[in-house]
């Protein structure tokens, strides 16, 4: 009889354990299922052809580790790349990479021959491309190019010299509206081109003649809401007024009279970007400070 009880008593408690275990296991269960996972994506840029000889920025998803990356963003360059309607890599399909070192934030990169099987006037559109896409990588300041261990100094169809290390200042989608040898400023300028309903930034180097400082050189060229003989626009139209500027050390501060009259609304991010990196690419700004009427309505940085 005792030994009946003890056994019942025993089945009862494995039991009760058995759907405490059950209960807690779901329970668990649920709370990780409701967990919000948040996944980081790295983004790169390239700059791919167009069929009006524009270089477009394209953004494309890369890896965590910047070598491999590096690798990717090149291989995305090739002619073979068909993910972006109506866009082209230049680096022939044959291209490949020997080696990439990264040092002090220079990038030495060794193609095989291939790389610059183009024609003349192609070249410098090729080496815009790996200099712009590669130093989109924030840890990238510089880049020097060699074939099969030999540093690239001169194009050799097109005989242009190359610096000894390149970056931003070798320019893409050149554009020379001078007419004198005296008083010449360059500035990058980023508009944008519309192709199959996607907007794209393209960033000109234009060489002009002005004595103007740059920040009033790049607020008045990107007004011009279209460029004559191309399909280029803008996002910035003629009622953008700046009441003041200032540039101290590596910050520019831009004081608009009134953003409402060219947004319709709060300050487009657009309007930001092609303003920012206009500065960063033309100056030596790491941050550009807006202001509508003396209030901070945005703060951008390099």
């Amino acid at each position: 009889m005792l030994r009946r009880k003890i056994l019942k008593k025993l089945y009862f408690t494995t039991l009760i354990v058995f759907i405490l275990f059950i209960v807690s296991s779901f329970t668990i269960n649920k709370n990780i299922s409701n967990i919000k996972v948040e996944h980081q994506t790295n983004l790169g840029t390239v700059y791919l052809l167009d069929d009006n000889n524009y270089l477009l920025e394209v953004n494309m998803t890369v890896s965590n580790n910047l070598m491999d990356s590096v690798a990717m963003v090149i291989n995305n360059l090739k002619e073979d790349n068909k993910h972006y309607s109506g866009l082209k890599g230049l680096l022939p399909s044959n291209t490949k990479i020997n080696s990439i070192n990264i040092k002090d934030g220079i990038i030495t990169i060794d193609f095989n021959e291939s790389v610059l099987n183009v024609n003349e006037k192609l070249e410098e559109k090729v080496i815009e491309s790996i200099v712009y896409s590669l130093l989109s990588f924030k840890e990238i300041k510089g880049v020097i190019i060699t074939i099969n261990g030999e540093k690239l100094e001169l194009l050799p169809k097109s005989m242009i010299k190359l610096d000894a290390i390149l970056t931003k200042d070798f320019g893409i989608n050149k554009d020379y509206n001078i007419n004198s040898l005296n008083d010449i400023e360059r500035v990058v300028l980023y508009y944008y081109e519309e192709k199959n309903s996607v907007n794209y930034y393209v960033p000109v180097t234009r060489y002009i003649n002005s004595r103007d400082d740059k920040i009033k050189i790049i607020i008045d060229n990107l007004k011009n809401s279209y460029l004559s003989k191309t399909n280029l626009m803008s996002y910035l139209n003629e009622k953008i007024k700046i009441e003041n500027y200032e540039k101290k050390g590596n910050t520019v501060s831009l004081n608009f009279e009134n953003v409402i009259d060219f947004t319709n609304e709060e300050i487009k991010e657009e309007v930001i970007y092609v303003i920012a990196n206009s500065i960063f690419d033309s100056t030596d700004a790491v941050k550009v400070i807006f202001l509508s009427n003396d209030n901070i309505i945005s703060i951008k940085t390099k």
